[in-house]
């Protein structure tokens, strides 16, 4: 009776830790005032930008847990024709990278212009698999890249989905 009593305790314990570990995470506005956006990190994102082919990109993430979160924004030096075309093969880019496969494709609407939110997955030997969705819009000379990446078996809808609905345009 004691060991069964010693047994209910620890999985309550357990499970109570467990879900204010998950209501304790802080998450923190990141503005970009120069490309007018705005989205919320899990915890405080790291910051850098560096000079590609095709403009300057500027990149925010933030690792929580066994998941990755990106804002990439590239200020490119010339602007697309066709904005749509960019932003697919961008997706479809970044999929092949990652030796992945693309699962899902739906439009993305912002100001006019259609960019493309997407979904694949990609598996390497001896890792998890993991889970990649990847909006990108291209407005102007901006590319707007939103990526979240999590191993499929943790994959949280709820909280990956926060990160992935924080991103705001400021006008």
């Amino acid at each position: 009776m004691k060991q069964i009593i010693s047994i209910t305790s620890f999985l309550i314990v357990v499970l109570v830790s467990g879900s204010l570990h998950a209501q304790s995470i802080t998450w923190s506005t990141t503005t970009d005032y120069d490309h007018n956006c705005l989205i919320q990190f899990p915890g405080v994102p790291t910051n850098v930008h560096k000079n590609t082919s095709e403009g300057t990109k500027y990149t925010s993430y933030a690792i929580y847990g066994q998941s990755s979160y990106f804002l990439k924004v590239l200020d490119l030096k010339t602007e697309p024709a066709d904005k749509k075309a960019k932003a697919l093969k961008v997706l479809n880019t970044l999929a092949a990278k990652a030796k992945g496969t693309v699962t899902e494709k739906i439009d993305w609407i912002e100001r006019g212009v259609t960019g493309v939110k997407g979904k694949f997955e990609m598996a390497e030997a001896g890792k998890p698999e993991m889970l990649v969705y990847c909006y990108v819009i291209v407005i102007d000379k901006i590319q707007y890249e939103i990526i979240m990446m999590s191993p499929k078996e943790i994959y949280d809808p709820e909280f990956d989905g926060h990160f992935l609905g924080s991103f705001r345009f400021l006008n």
